[in-house]
């Protein structure tokens, strides 16, 4: 492999070029005075001396062309010594890359020998293990399904028996409510015998008035859905205990009469739907009452119809009055 010259070399080469021009110059330079000099005498100069220096000066030409042609050999010689030493050490550049190349490729296969030999070894090894697994597997589902089998065996077993006593024990303590209750029934029997025995007539008077409250509840819930507030029946005549207003306008006067029709759809545990016969305001809807706002009384004198109707008609109306429906609801 060639080696590129230090610079110290070129340093010194360069000196020696340098040195070398300085030389010429100076040679020159004395030629040139010799030649003044010569002049000066010219009258006494012969014609020798001048060929002498043309001679002298073609020679120094020469010697010059043949300087600068060795210098232009030396320097095409040196240009192609250096590419030959920078092609000789790419060329050795490119073999040592080759070289590393396939050293590396050859590294590489073999790697990727080792690991595909490595996964075809793993794969034998898991083919194997999963056969192993898929026995133990079986091997485990039939000892599971032999011992859930048990199991539910045993439970079964025991919720048969757990129902069984259950049951016993229902049917006991039902004997025994059964038996409790007859006996209660018979001293209540008992009880109730000995009471009508010896009740007063108030007491008669006082458990069939409460008799026909509740079949006359029952009698309602089954026709209405509810029993009517108040103790009252439908049909019943009921009298206004007090003015009634609705937004500060009257609407019944007391000791109106009025006709109940059943209990009210909003409220039927304390109030009444009743009809009144006669309203301050037009309009003949019923009233959702509070029970303690009417009370029963007797039924009103039958009225001629004749006389009544006579009696609307002559009654004058206000055209801006509305009917007044469920009035006195909450």
């Amino acid at each position: 492999m060639m080696v590129e010259d230090s610079d110290e070399d070129k340093k010194k080469k360069k000196k020696d070029e340098k040195e070398k021009k300085e030389k010429g110059k100076k040679r020159k330079s004395s030629s040139g005075s010799g030649s003044s000099s010569s002049s000066g005498s010219g009258s006494s100069s012969s014609s020798s001396s001048s060929d002498k220096k043309k001679k002298k000066k073609e020679k120094k030409k020469e010697d010059k062309k043949e300087k600068k042609r060795k210098k232009k050999e030396k320097k095409t010689k040196k240009k192609d010594k250096k590419k030959a030493k920078k092609d000789a050490e790419e060329k050795a550049k490119a073999d040592e890359e080759a070289r590393i190349k396939a050293e590396f490729d050859a590294a590489e296969l073999e790697k990727q020998k080792a690991k595909e030999a490595k996964q075809e070894q793993k794969r034998k090894y898991n083919e194997k293990m999963a056969l192993i697994k898929v026995g133990l597997d079986k091997a485990e589902m039939e000892r599971e399904k032999k011992d859930q089998a048990r199991m539910r065996q045993i439970a079964e077993e025991g919720e048969a028996k757990r129902n069984a006593e259950a049951q016993q024990k229902a049917d006991e303590a039902e004997a025994k409510k059964k038996t409790a209750e007859e006996e209660a029934a018979q001293k209540a029997q008992a009880a109730e015998d000995r009471k009508k025995t010896f009740r007063t007539k108030a007491q008669i008077e006082v458990e069939d008035a409460e008799k026909r409250r509740k079949e006359k509840q029952a009698r309602q819930e089954e026709e209405y859905g509810v029993a009517i507030a108040g103790d009252f029946e439908k049909d019943d005549y009921v009298e206004a205990l007090g003015n009634m207003s609705v937004a500060g306008e009257l609407i019944i006067k007391k000791g109106a009469l009025g006709v109940v029709k059943g209990p009210s759809e909003n409220d039927p545990e304390t109030r009444v739907s009743v009809a009144f016969f006669k309203r301050e305001k037009a309009g003949y809807a019923t009233i959702n009452c509070w029970i303690g706002e009417i009370k029963i009384t007797d039924a009103p004198p039958v009225e001629d119809k004749s006389v009544s109707s006579l009696i609307e008609a002559l009654r004058p109306r206000d055209p801006k009055n509305r009917q007044v429906v469920n009035a006195f609801e909450d």
